[in-house]
Parts: structure tokens; C-alpha cells; sequence
């Protein structure tokens, strides 16, 4: 992979590592392809257009009608027949020619789609494993995306989002009209008005966190919850019960990936190395022999899993080896 040649976009979009790369579906692939952008300045153009048309254009495909994409569709067919037509012909650069005219008739059918049907756009905001996202709404709330996570609002309605994995939000309350603010997951919404607070929905349950402020939950099943500042309420559909209800909590158990670490206090290692596989994507799998009543205390980055891993063997006194996506655990 090292010494072959990228002088073209093709050159790109043929390769399976950079194609993994593009859509951030292997760590050590990411890791080999931001050193080579960085060590290849020159290159870092064609490789983020390549990057884009492997991605492609996301719009949501019930806002066009039939007969707009029976027709881009069509337009896009008699284009790459007419590239095939002239194969024996082609050169670099006409393959070039050819990812372009692609490219530019999803971006066709894209801008198409936004213009006539904008009133029932969303917006997507995505984080990959290693990285966190901070976002400012129209309303003026702001939000701060974990690691692997997700949200999604109405362009028109931004007061109601709906998320997929750990956010952090600080809710700008309106005064003039008590307008509410509402964070939609599978298990139940949070109802609110103006305050701060953490919502996280992995693991097939809903964890909220409330840290300044009032809330209600409006469970899934029916039932409702008001939580005041240090509670902590975790919530499972699935299950139909509430799993953890405790009054206080410190931020700082809670909230604190949001400032780039996490920070254990006497935590189970087997829950800590959850939290680990959360923000890293990596699976843990741990020796046959291995003892599992260990307790860990100490600070471990969300952004570097290698001093993660220094931190974490310094702190349960185990050994970690890293072996492509996974971490094998053992005892000292």
C-alpha cells in the first residue's frame, strides 16, 4: 500500500484501504491515510474529491418525486453508455471525465431535490470512533456530539432532535414564548424548556443525565418522570423498566467526554473497557483466565487510544494488546 502510486483520482477510488478510509470503517486504515495526506500536501485535493464521490451525496430520496428520478436516472444511464461505447478509446483522463459526470448527476438530483422540497429537509450531524462534534442550533441551543453518534433535526424545527448514540445538551430557553425543547430516542423523550443535560442511547436503553435545569421524560411506556439537577435516570424500552434511578450524581461522572477524557471512579473494568469500545470502536476480548473483579480509577483521553490503553494498564495493573480492531486483555 505504501509505495504504490496515487496521481488520480482513480488511482483512489480502486483502492480497497482507501475506500475504508473514506467511509471510517477500519482504525488502522484511518490512521495510514491522514499520515499520507499529511505527508502529501500536493495529493490532498484529489484525495478529498475521491473521498466525496465514494461517499456520494446524502439527501433523503422521499423528497423527489418518481418522475425526477426516473429522469436523472436516465440522464445518468445514456451517460455511461456513451462512456462505454468509446472504452477502447479511454485514457486517464476520460475516466476521470467519467467519476465526474457521475458525481456531478447525483449533485444534480441533489440540488434539485433541496430546492423544490426544503421545507421538509433534515439536517444529519455524524461523529466516527476518536472524535467529538460541537454544534450551535438556529434556536441557539448547543450540542456536543460523542464519539460514533448522531442527530437529526427538522431544518424548520430545531428545538426537536432525534439521536442516536451520547450528546451533551445546553438548551437555550425561550422567554418571549416558553417554547420547548425535545430530544427523541427509542426508549422516551426528553421534554424541555431550558437547562443542561446528557442523553446517551447505546446498549438498547437510554441513560439521561441532568445536570442544571428540569426535565420530563416521557417514557415509551406510557409513563412520565421529572428529574431535577444530579439525577440520573436509565431507561430500557426493550426491558419496559427503569434500570438505574439514583438522585445525585457529579457532572463530572457523567459529562466529562465532552472535555476530551473519561474519568472512572472505582468503575468495574468490564464497564470501563465498554466505555472504551463506545468512543474507540474497538471489541474487547479478554483471556480465558482472566479475573473480571477489578476496579479502576484514574483518567483515560477519548481522542488517542494508545495513551488510553498506557493509562488503563497503569491503573488495573493488566496488559492490553492491540490486534487489528480488537483489544486482548490479560493478567499481569
Amino acid at each position: 500500500m505504501t509505495n504504490k502510486k496515487f496521481n488520480t483520482i482513480s488511482d483512489f477510488l480502486e483502492d480497497d484501504s482507501f475506500k475504508n478510509w473514506a467511509r471510517n470503517q477500519k482504525l488502522s486504515d484511518a490512521t495510514f491515510w491522514e499520515n499520507w495526506i499529511e505527508n502529501n500536501p500536493d495529493k490532498k485535493f484529489l484525495a478529498l474529491e475521491a473521498k466525496d464521490i465514494i461517499l456520494g451525496i446524502k439527501f433523503h430520496p422521499y423528497l423527489i418525486s418518481k418522475e425526477k428520478i426516473d429522469f436523472a436516472w436516465d440522464k445518468l444511464s445514456a451517460k455511461i453508455d456513451s462512456k462505454e461505447h468509446q472504452k477502447n478509446e479511454k485514457t486517464r483522463k476520460n475516466k476521470l471525465a467519467q467519476w465526474a459526470g457521475i458525481a456531478a448527476s447525483f449533485i444534480l438530483v441533489s440540488i434539485l431535490s433541496f430546492y423544490l422540497f426544503s421545507k421538509n429537509d433534515h439536517i444529519v450531524h455524524n461523529t466516527g470512533f476518536g472524535e467529538t462534534l460541537d454544534l450551535k442550533l438556529q434556536d441557539g441551543s448547543t450540542v456536543t456530539l460523542n464519539a460514533n453518534s448522531s442527530i437529526r433535526y427538522s431544518r424548520n424545527n430545531p428545538r426537536k432532535v432525534w439521536l442516536n448514540g451520547e450528546a451533551f445538551f445546553e438548551v437555550d430557553k425561550k422567554h418571549s414564548t416558553n417554547a420547548k425543547f425535545w430530544v427523541m430516542t427509542n426508549d422516551l423523550d426528553v421534554e424541555v424548556y431550558g437547562t443542561v443535560f446528557n442523553v446517551n442511547t447505546r446498549k438498547e436503553k437510554t441513560q439521561v443525565y441532568l445536570q442544571e435545569g428540569n426535565i420530563w421524560l416521557a417514557l415509551k411506556n406510557g409513563s412520565t418522570r421529572k428529574m431535577i439537577p444530579g439525577n440520573y435516570i436509565s431507561y430500557s424500552f426493550k426491558e419496559n423498566r427503569i434500570l438505574e434511578d439514583k438522585e445525585y450524581i457529579s457532572p463530572i461522572n457523567k459529562t466529562s467526554w465532552k472535555d476530551g477524557k473519561l474519568i472512572f471512579s472505582n468503575l468495574p473494568l468490564e464497564e470501563a473497557m465498554d466505555k472504551v469500545t463506545e468512543t474507540y470502536g474497538y471489541k474487547v476480548i479478554y483471556n480465558t483466565n482472566f479475573d473480571k473483579n477489578i476496579f479502576i480509577t484514574g483518567t483515560i483521553p477519548t481522542t488517542n487510544i494508545d495513551i488510553c490503553i498506557q493509562a488503563i494498564q497503569k491503573s488495573a495493573n493488566i496488559k492490553i494488546e492491540k490486534e487489528g480492531n480488537k483489544l486482548l486483555i490479560y493478567n499481569l
